[in-house]
């Protein structure tokens, strides 16, 4: 139509007429175009608001997790210490006492990381989508940072954890492990399968057999040395996961309201 327009204007050498339908056509682009980046604009804004709040739910889940790692790692650090006093006879501790926390000091946790949002962001390119500046670093730092995987592998490849197992008969290991190890808890916030060792808890096993296992613990002359050596990386640990969590500004995001 505009265009069989044009033509007959340009025969009849109707210039304003040109003009005018040239400046149509000018504005109704620039509309176009206008509306086209408009509606990507909204949903970029729509998808912003939900992978924010998708976001926003997986970190505060890690947050919950890393604190309970603090908390667990100083119930670690509290049986390593008594454990030690009772070992090394620095202190007169009973054995039930002294294998409870021998036990408890070969104890490691672990989380599944909650980062499929991060996940998805990073692989799709989105990542410029989340438009809370404190939001989106704080998920690259928790989410990038080796510390959780170092945390992991020291616990497992525990030079104590492995002579404890060695040195204490099966039954024992048994009991104190059902008695005293690991108890999983409930909280108000979107964590699941945390787990604590602060409790009491009791050994089955007789004075005997409680007796024979703090012997063959201090019969081996490494026990001692492992155990302070999985002291120091535990109170180092507490020291990285609180400082983790004040530099990416974690407990501000989650102590305060924040706006997506």
């Amino acid at each position: 139509m505009i265009l069989r327009r044009v033509i007959s204007h340009v025969r009849n050498q109707e210039w304003t007429a040109i003009g005018i339908d040239f400046l149509i056509v000018v504005v109704g682009v620039f509309i176009g175009i206008q509306i086209g980046n408009w509606n990507e604009l909204r949903q970029d804004r729509a998808r912003a608001e939900v992978y924010s709040e998708r976001l926003m739910t997986e970190l505060q889940a890690e947050f919950e997790y890393v604190t309970s790692h603090i908390e667990y790692n100083k119930s670690l650090r509290d049986a390593n210490r008594e454990a030690y006093r009772g070992l090394s006879e620095k202190e007169a501790l009973d054995d039930e006492t002294i294998l409870i926390n021998a036990f408890r000091a070969t104890q490691y946790q672990w989380h599944e990381r909650r980062r499929a949002t991060f996940d998805e962001l990073v692989s799709s390119g989105s990542l410029a989508l989340i438009f809370n500046d404190v939001l989106r670093e704080a998920a690259n730092g928790v989410y990038n940072t080796p510390l959780f995987s170092l945390i992991l592998a020291e616990g497992e490849n525990s030079r104590y954890r492995t002579l404890f197992r060695m040195l204490i008969e099966p039954a024992l290991y048994d009991d104190v492990s059902s008695n005293c190890g690991d108890r999983g808890y409930e909280t108000e916030g979107v964590a699941v399968g945390l787990l604590t060792l602060d409790y009491d808890c009791t050994l089955e096993a007789s004075a005997d057999e409680m007796a024979e296992g703090v012997r063959a613990l201090r019969s081996d002359p490494d026990i001692l040395k492992a155990l302070r050596l999985r002291n120091a990386q535990v109170i180092g640990r507490i020291f990285d996961m609180e400082s983790t969590l004040s530099a990416l500004g974690m407990n501000t995001l989650f102590a305060e309201e924040t706006t997506l």
